[in-house]
């Protein structure tokens, strides 16, 4: 039986101001949702939509998870996950955080009750694994000094925020280039900040520069220019905004538009739709990253027990603690020396 529900809006407060190609952000509102049974089972959840890329607002959000997360909702044993899962799905139809938000609790109420580690449940993979960190987008001094320290704090993979100024991208990431050892690795993440001329030019003026992969350079609905910049240049290049559903990746990857995909709980809806993606990109053999929007500790932890379970290629998880100095999220996952891991379930104190 459930003997409370709360769904509220909690803000988050950067530690530093961040800049991507279509924001600056110094705070982000999440919904937090906290189910208790009456035998002590904590069920949390959270939601961080992107109104820019989902539609979704936080208000929104808030109102339809406080609206259907009723006692009644959870009528169900909690093991009944699938059940729940096609439940979440048509009561949240078009909000694809709140139903992330809402399988996050359930999943949590299930695993608990049945002492089911949730990196076990699903697959069981690997017990620890690297994370990038990302570095948004800052003078070029900046950023050289923001480089040294995640290397000194053994993060070996970087991701470059760019978008904003072509010309200043390309000496940016030359630069960031010549500082990180050849060992690690060197991310580019445009968020749809380029045309598809410039994302040419650019991807032409680092031919000789060792990049990892190029995450969703052009326009999210502009499918036939990352096709076309797929076909072009050997550096892989990686959708992001341009997959929101199961169906989105369906057709980018069966249609052979990308190299890989960046599957979100926020944008997919939730862990098993995220598992329906990831295993269509894996069959086909595509490249396969976990990423985040400004999310709590809360879902940090869900994709972090994903990340554990699976083999994902990259594990983009750089949010929560490490963005917020408020998060009020205790346990769960764990980062050090640029590896995350996962001990026990998240609190909200």
């Amino acid at each position: 039986m459930i003997k409370t529900i709360d769904v509220f809006r909690q803000k988050l407060h950067f530690r530093a101001p961040f800049q991507i190609a279509y924001e600056k952000v110094e705070e982000a509102d999440v919904v937090m949702v906290k189910v208790v049974t009456d035998s002590g089972l904590i069920g949390l959840g959270n939601a961080a939509p992107d109104s820019e890329v989902t539609g979704e607002t936080v208000e929104a959000v808030c109102s339809i998870l406080q609206t259907v997360l009723t006692p009644s909702f959870f009528d169900m044993p909690f093991d009944s996950w699938f059940s729940y899962h096609k439940r979440i799905q048509s009561s949240f139809a078009g909000f694809p955080s709140a139903q992330s938000c809402a399988e996050e609790v359930v999943l949590n109420l299930f695993t608990q009750q049945d002492r089911i580690p949730l990196s076990k449940f699903f697959g069981g993979y690997r017990t620890s694994c690297p994370i990038m960190m990302t570095i948004g987008i800052k003078d070029e001094a900046a950023m050289l000094e923001e480089i040294k320290i995640h290397l000194a704090e053994g993060y070996t993979t970087l991701k470059l925020k760019v978008g904003l100024d072509l010309e200043q991208d390309i000496h940016r990431i030359k630069a960031a280039r010549a500082a990180i050892p050849k060992t690690c690795r060197l991310i580019l993440d445009a968020n749809q900040g380029y045309t598809f001329h410039d994302s040419v030019k650019l991807l032409r003026a680092l031919e000789k520069t060792p990049i990892d992969l190029m995450e969703q350079p052009t326009r999210a609905k502009d499918l036939t220019a990352l096709k076309e910049l797929h076909q072009l240049f050997s550096i892989p290049i990686i959708a992001d905004e341009s997959v929101i559903s199961v169906e989105d990746a369906y057709e980018l990857l069966t249609g052979d538009y990308v190299t890989g995909v960046n599957i979100k709980l926020m944008k997919c809806g939730g862990p098993m739709n995220f598992l329906e993606i990831f295993s269509l990109a894996k069959r086909l053999n595509k490249i396969i990253m976990i990423g985040c929007n400004y999310e709590s500790h809360i879902s940090m932890t869900m994709g972090a027990n994903l990340a554990l379970g699976l083999p994902i290629d990259f594990v983009d998880l750089d949010s929560g603690h490490l963005d917020f100095s408020d998060d009020p999220v205790t346990g769960g996952a764990q980062i050090n020396n640029g590896i995350i891991s996962v001990d026990g379930w998240p609190v909200l104190n």
